[in-house]
Parts: structure tokens; C-alpha cells; sequence
């Protein structure tokens, strides 16, 4: 099966550097996937170190465009931290580009990437890629259980979604106004490619690889299911 990751930066490196016992039980993790024959795309956040800088540079009053493209050097060094624990098992190099994402598909290696372009997050990019390698599957790895039907940070009595449309999802997200480092579950670009192309989505708790085997398994898992 082909499947995509879309880890969130709060999992990468939650204090705002790679959380370096983490990343070696994700990557072997994968390397484990792989060896069973399943395709493999991860795309990065940014996390806290993006967040950091993008807040630092926002003083200067710069265009949002400048501010994604600080959150894209963030994605891109956790993609890069990646692609060196998975060694030999990894594409080479953080695939940028339709091209590059092309050329490390047909390496037959786990292709790693960050953020493309500015306006763009990486759940975007995440639902683009799995739309081009055909993935059967995204798994979007974040700091909480899945989508809440409102914060869980700030309301007590937040429900986890068990299941939710695309469609629903693409209206609690949609926003009128783009902005670097958004926190919402999904970006709306993403929520409407979703809506569009029917690829089944699971978002859960990163940080539980026990837990992903198992939605990967189709079997009972925490979490929520776009469809």
C-alpha cells in the first residue's frame, strides 16, 4: 500500500529541536513499513523552531510570502533530520519539486519532503503528493487524537470526531485570510483537495506508532477519519 505521512513539527522536535528518540523509533518504524512492501511519502512541519522565527521576523512587518518562506526552511531542516536517520532507506535529497518528487519515487526509497511553496501548507502538500504517487492512505501525525469539534487546548467537554466528511472538515477550516504558521487541524487548501480526490485520511497522535500500525491495519484505532 501507498502511503503518506504528514507529520506535524510538534512531533518532529516539540521543543523546538529534533527529538532525536523519537525520530530513530520513527524512522525504523518506517524502514519496517518499507521492508513489507508498502510506498512511502513523508512531508515535515516547521514546529516550534518555524513558529520562532516567522513570530521573530513578523516585527519587521514583511509579506506573508516572506513568512512562508522562513516556515519552508523550518519543514525543510526536519525533512532533512529525517531523510539522515532513515540513511540508505531515504531519497537523498528533500524533494522540492513535482520533478524531484518524481525522481525519488521512482528510486523505490522513502521520499521525504517539507513545504513547496508560500501560501501552501504542508498538509497541502501532503494531499498533493498523495494524489500524484496514487497513495491509498494519508496518515496526518499531530500534537492531539484526532479533530475535535472544537479546541481541546481551551473547551473541556471537546468530542473527538470519530468520522467527518471532507466537506464538513473543508468548513470548520475554511479561513478567508492565509497566514504564515496557521494552528488549525488542516489548512483549507488541503480540506478541499480532500473533497476532491477521496483519498482516505486519518489524524491521530503522532507520536503513537503503535497506534498508526494499527489504523494502517484497519483495525479499531484512536483517531478520526476524513471521508
Amino acid at each position: 500500500m501507498r502511503i503518506v505521512f504528514d507529520m506535524g513539527g510538534s512531533i518532529i522536535c516539540p521543543e523546538g529541536t529534533p527529538d532525536i528518540n523519537f525520530v530513530k523509533k520513527f524512522s525504523k518504524f518506517l524502514i519496517g513499513l518499507k521492508k513489507k512492501r508498502h510506498g512511502i511519502i513523508i512531508v515535515t512541519g516547521g514546529g516550534r523552531v518555524a513558529k520562532n522565527y516567522i513570530k521573530a521576523a513578523r516585527e519587521f512587518k514583511p509579506d506573508e510570502d516572506i513568512l512562508d518562506s522562513i516556515g519552508i526552511l523550518g519543514t525543510r531542516m526536519n525533512a532533512n533530520v529525517i531523510i539522515s536517520a532513515l540513511g540508505k532507506h531515504a531519497y537523498r535529497n528533500v524533494a522540492e519539486t513535482r520533478e524531484d518528487l518524481e525522481h525519488g519515487i521512482n528510486s523505490g526509497k522513502i521520499v521525504v519532503m517539507g513545504g513547496t511553496v508560500p501560501g501552501q501548507t504542508t498538509d497541502a502538500v501532503s494531499v498533493a503528493a498523495a494524489q500524484f504517487f496514487s497513495a491509498k492512505m494519508i496518515i496526518i501525525g499531530t500534537d492531539v487524537k484526532g479533530i475535535y469539534d472544537k479546541d481541546p487546548d481551551k473547551y473541556k467537554n471537546a468530542k473527538l470526531l470519530k468520522k467527518i466528511s471532507a466537506k464538513k472538515l473543508f468548513k470548520m477550516v475554511n479561513v478567508k485570510k492565509h497566514t504564515a504558521g496557521p494552528l488549525t487541524i488542516m489548512d483549507p487548501v488541503a480540506a478541499k483537495l480532500l473533497c476532491k480526490n477521496k483519498i482516505k485520511t486519518v489524524v491521530l497522535n503522532g507520536r503513537d506508532l503503535a497506534n498508526i500500525q494499527k489504523a494502517i491495519k484497519n483495525e479499531r484505532f484512536v483517531g478520526s477519519v476524513i471521508e
